[in-house]
């Protein structure tokens, strides 16, 4: 083995790169604790922000660059897994919708933009329950990736756009499907006129997104709390995923008692996990938990935007 020779030489230990916060400029360094990230209005303390992923597997899934969480993975056509999906769109999202609705909780829609070409009377229910719409790309197949140019990518979040547009679904903010990005990505929203992402698990408060073409709001994205991830990918009990959910929330209220700074609290569901029936009644368990707890309420995107603007005025 041949003897590593080290640089000796007064450059050695220069470090020019190296600076006080991030090693990118794509948002400043913040403190989370002490700042005042957050003003719920009322007597709200820990704002609930659930996210219902509302996806389409298409059967031709590439697996470029990757495949995502729940795609059919068996020979084509895989027939079992691609219904089992689609089961979450006829049937468990309406169990999931009954529950939220009892108890005078809201949700956002991570919506894939072909869902609501595809499933028009989905598209009517998910706007008559006053849900708002996530942009969540084309189909659960559709990834964003670095593999991308430019132009094919810029054309994916065009169509995103306007097919939900000529449901009458207008987004109030993006997601990337799989919550990949490409390096363009955020840059290509803001030309988009996106005003809003959820695809960076960096942060439990909304912060300023810096691009090449102007600032994107990065709200808080699930990757942790998602019961793609505890359920379906790590094969989690039901009663592990409901305790998480629930001390989860019982830890922010709590953080926000002790410190004054309001919290908000991010979960990611699928129907085609959640809205099984021996699954909802857990739904509801964790539901009437999250509604026990003193200063709690479910939010949308337009209430978790205004939150941060109130905290900055």
């Amino acid at each position: 083995m041949s003897k590593q020779i080290l640089p000796t030489g007064p450059d050695y230990l220069e470090t020019p790169l190296r600076r006080e916060g991030p090693d990118h400029d794509f948002f400043p360094w913040r403190d989370t604790w002490a700042d005042n990230r957050l003003c719920w209005d009322g007597d709200t303390t820990l704002g609930i922000w659930i996210q219902v992923a509302v996806e389409w597997f298409p059967l031709n899934i590439t697996g470029t660059p990757f495949l995502p969480i729940g795609a059919p993975n068996r020979p084509w056509p895989d027939s079992e897994t691609y219904t089992q999906r689609d089961y979450g769109n006829r049937v468990g999202i309406f169990r999931m919708m009954d529950a939220l609705s009892a108890r005078g909780m809201t949700a956002s829609t991570f919506l894939n933009a072909r869902v609501a070409a595809r499933y028009p009377a989905l598209a009517r229910e998910i706007a008559k329950e006053g849900w708002d719409v996530v942009a969540a790309g084309l189909d659960a197949g559709a990834i964003h990736h670095d593999g991308l140019d430019e132009n094919t990518e810029q054309a994916m979040i065009a169509e995103a756009l306007a097919l939900l547009h000529a449901q009458g679904m207008p987004p109030v903010a993006w997601h990337s499907p799989s919550w990949s990005q490409s390096p363009r990505t955020p840059a290509l929203l803001v030309d988009a006129g996106v005003k809003a992402m959820a695809d960076w698990g960096n942060d439990e408060a909304p912060y300023q997104h810096m691009t090449a073409s102007g600032p994107i709001t990065s709200l808080p994205a699930a990757f942790e709390l998602c019961d793609r991830e505890i359920i379906a990918n790590r094969q989690n009990a039901l009663a592990d995923f409901e305790s998480a959910m629930i001390v989860a929330a019982q830890r922010l209220a709590r953080e926000a008692a002790e410190t004054g700074q309001h919290r908000l609290l991010t979960i990611n569901l699928s129907p085609w996990i959640m809205g099984q029936p021996f699954r909802i009644a857990g739904f509801e368990r964790i539901l009437d938990a999250f509604a026990a707890i003193q200063g709690v309420k479910t939010v949308q995107v337009a209430e978790i935007l205004a939150a941060s603007q109130a905290a900055n005025d």
